[in-house]
């Protein structure tokens, strides 16, 4: 169309001068012609581009996503052939616009005598064009119609060809493989679970074997111990009733030449009934012995409950009879810990096998109890298991097995909230201190320590001095066991300061009754001697408080160079 404008456009431009007004109707039929062409061209091109692009979008939805590269390559096919035509109908216009100028160059007149012929080759050159642009149009869309049908068509059935036998293969290939790895699987699982059950039970039977070997040499540790702590607590009571006997035998064949006192000692309070208050002291010593247990055997409504809940979970006779003699030494201490604070708290009971762990679980509100034992063998941790009679109630505690005074204690710093050491102390050999460290290391921060053990500077222990017997409360040499005997047993003094040479504040140091009740006589020669009467009693009980680092490791007081 632009060619034609220009042709137009140069026609006006030569004859504008002398044609007048045979080429103003000229031209302006020419203009209406050549507006009726170009919009007929425009309906023609625009029915074509509709025509196109319904092709386009029927064939874009029949092969999808497959034909992106054929409608990719018809594009650029399209757009070289349009190019081809625009360039030749460019070539062929500028052709003509030479020839044109030439001719106008050589002859005006020419012009005026051959313009009617050149507006109808013009006219019919234009019509002929047309049709043969129209007829070359159509045909190349339809063979182009025709041929995306025929490549659609072959490419979708080779498309379903190649996908259908690539399934089958695909399937063929699956099923056989998946046949043979099942095969292959089934016989590997077969002879793993064969040889893991025979693992499972070899290793079952060995577990039996080392669990039976475990408990009866745990059985029989324990009842090894108990025959022990029976034959000791018989010998001892055996050996003290018959130096009771030899004593009183011997104060009493004495006791007819002494002159009498002239002033007699007065004992005040319930303690000095049953005794003649006109005696000699020495004989009131002797004749204690008679009333040292009275009352230490009865119990508050509120102590026999625990007394029945500890009892309840030991079904051994000989347990039991030992439990019930050192009951009011349990109670004493249990009435000194701490109630939990936390579900979280952790108690760690040092150097036995407590029959104070459920009452601590039921009384003070501790869940985690942790126990501690030293016994031959590489065995580092046992199982110590609680239970009923009545079986209402079982659990079991961790029984580790370390030496207090020589080990580090297998747990991390600040992992209790309070460690009880009952009766433990007496029996060290070498280290105290250590133990109390270790005690220090693992509690939290304000934990508490809890530790009771015989008081050598109580009245029984005075007692046994001034009738000519050892102080020590457990003073036989056991051939078994050497940690069954008390090595050395402490002052009341002397615990506040291994405690506070450990980073404890002592927050209570208290003694208590609990073997034999404190002779008068002993506390009224005391106050007549003007010796402090506090602090007399046979068992210390101190509680102390975690206050920062150890601050002596060797105190002059217990130990030397």
């Amino acid at each position: 169309m632009s060619s034609i404008r220009s042709i137009v456009r140069n026609l006006r431009l030569i004859l504008r001068q002398d044609l007048g007004s045979d080429l103003e109707a000229l031209r302006n039929r020419l203009e209406t012609r050549t507006d009726r062409y170009e919009q007929a061209v425009d309906e023609r091109i625009d029915a074509l581009t509709v025509r196109m692009n319904e092709t386009l979008v029927a064939s874009q939805e029949r092969l999808e996503s497959g034909l992106v590269e054929i409608r990719s390559s018809l594009d650029g096919r399209l757009s070289g052939y349009e190019q081809v035509v625009d360039q030749r109908i460019d070539d062929r216009l500028a052709t003509i616009e030479l020839a044109n100028d030439r001719r106008f160059a050589e002859s005006e007149e020419l012009v005026r005598s051959k313009f009617v012929e050149i507006e109808t080759a013009f006219v019919r050159r234009a019509d002929s064009y047309e049709q043969a642009v129209d007829q070359r149009i159509d045909g190349r869309l339809a063979a182009v119609e025709r041929a995306l049908d025929l490549r659609t068509d072959s490419y979708e059935q080779a498309l379903d060809r190649r996908i259908e036998e690539r399934l089958q293969a695909v399937e063929t290939a699956i099923g056989h493989r998946f046949g043979e790895h099942s095969r292959a699987l089934d016989i590997r699982l077969d002879d793993r679970q064969v040889g893991m059950d025979r693992r499972i039970d070899d290793h079952i039977r060995e577990m039996e074997k080392r669990t039976d070997a475990r408990h009866e040499a745990h059985e029989l540790r324990i009842d090894r111990t108990l025959v022990q702590n029976r034959e000791d607590i018989i010998e001892r009571t055996d050996l003290l009733l018959q130096v009771f006997d030899q004593r009183l035998d011997r104060w009493r064949q004495l006791s007819p030449g002494q002159p009498a006192q002239t002033a007699p000692m007065s004992l005040s309070g319930p303690t000095g009934e049953g005794l003649s208050r006109q005696s000699p002291i020495s004989q009131r010593i002797l004749d204690w012995g008679e009333h040292s247990t009275t009352g230490l055997g009865s119990y508050s409504a509120d102590e026999q409950e625990i007394v029945d809940y500890v009892l309840s979970f030991i079904d051994d006779p000989a347990g039991r009879d030992y439990v019930k003699q050192h009951m009011r030494r349990y109670l004493s201490t249990l009435h000194r810990i701490p109630p939990a604070r936390r579900s979280g708290d952790k108690v760690l009971e040092l150097g036995s096998l407590t029959p104070l762990a459920p009452a601590i679980r039921r009384y003070c509100g501790y869940q985690s109890i942790v126990g501690n034992n030293f016994w031959p063998g590489e065995e580092k941790i046992a199982e110590k298991v609680f239970a009923q009679a009545s079986g209402s109630e079982r659990f079991a505690i961790p029984l580790h097995n370390f030496n207090v005074e020589a080990d580090r204690f297998p747990f991390p710093d600040g992992a209790f909230r309070v460690v009880l050491c009952g009766e433990l102390l007496e029996h060290l050999q070498h280290d105290p201190l250590h133990m109390l460290w270790e005690c220090n290391r693992i509690l939290e921060d304000d934990g508490q320590l809890i530790l009771t053990t015989p008081n050598i500077a109580g009245c029984r222990s005075i007692e046994g001095v001034l009738t000519g017997c050892s102080p020590y409360l457990f003073s036989q040499y056991n051939l078994t066991s050497s940690f069954d005997q008390h090595h050395r047993e402490y002052a009341p003094r002397e615990v506040r300061t291994a405690l506070t040479a450990a980073g404890f504040e002592v927050l209570k140091l208290e003694t208590e009754d609990v073997w034999r009740r404190s002779n008068p006589a002993i506390l009224q020669l005391l106050e007549s001697l003007e010796l402090p009467t506090e602090l007399r009693g046979d068992n210390i009980f101190a509680i102390a408080r975690k206050a920062g680092q150890p601050v002596e490791r060797y105190p002059r007081e217990l130990y030397i160079d």
